[in-house]
């Protein structure tokens, strides 16, 4: 069962490793992310980041889909993570049974920050991210914007009105 699916630009850091895995309560986190997949010192740094007790697994977004998709995932609590509204709308259309939707750190790490919208302290969007998260939400589900459990979401139906 997938506990969240997470965009955060930071992959797996410390709030991720600390506050939402316990928060969840997970047994895998698994990275979604091409470029982390095909890159060991990125790989090995994000493995290095998990938790003890927790198994991490770094691959490419198809593979993580194939990983989610095998009925032996559906007894594990998994933290899934990517750091793209696409990588995100690619996920949602082919994996079922996600639980919640979530964005914490998105949008300063890459492209120029001035030329985006800020929606919230550490999220940054263009139109064409707008465009991406209306589609997801128009699938049935609703995306949170929240960096730590302990804060308020806020719904990003909510912050898109306008877009």
């Amino acid at each position: 069962m997938i506990s969240m699916l997470r965009i955060d630009d930071r992959l797996i850091h410390g709030q991720i490793a600390i506050v939402w895995s316990k928060t969840l309560g997970v047994s895998r986190i698994i990275v979604a992310n091409d470029t982390a997949a095909n890159n060991e010192f990125q790989k090995n740094s994000l493995k290095m980041a998990t938790p003890e007790g927790i198994k991490s697994l770094v691959c490419t977004v198809e593979k993580a889909i194939g990983i989610l998709n095998n009925p032996k995932s559906k007894d594990l609590k998994i933290l899934l993570i990517v750091d793209t509204p696409e990588d995100m709308l690619t996920i949602v259309e082919k994996v079922s049974d996600i639980e919640v939707l979530n964005i914490g750190n998105y949008g300063r790490a890459k492209g120029i920050v001035s030329e985006k919208k800020k929606l919230g302290s550490s999220l940054y969007i263009t139109n064409q991210d707008a465009q991406i998260f209306k589609e997801i939400i128009s699938k049935g589900q609703d995306i949170s914007y929240q960096q730590v459990p302990s804060s308020n979401g806020q719904s990003m139906n909510e912050l898109l009105k306008g877009e």
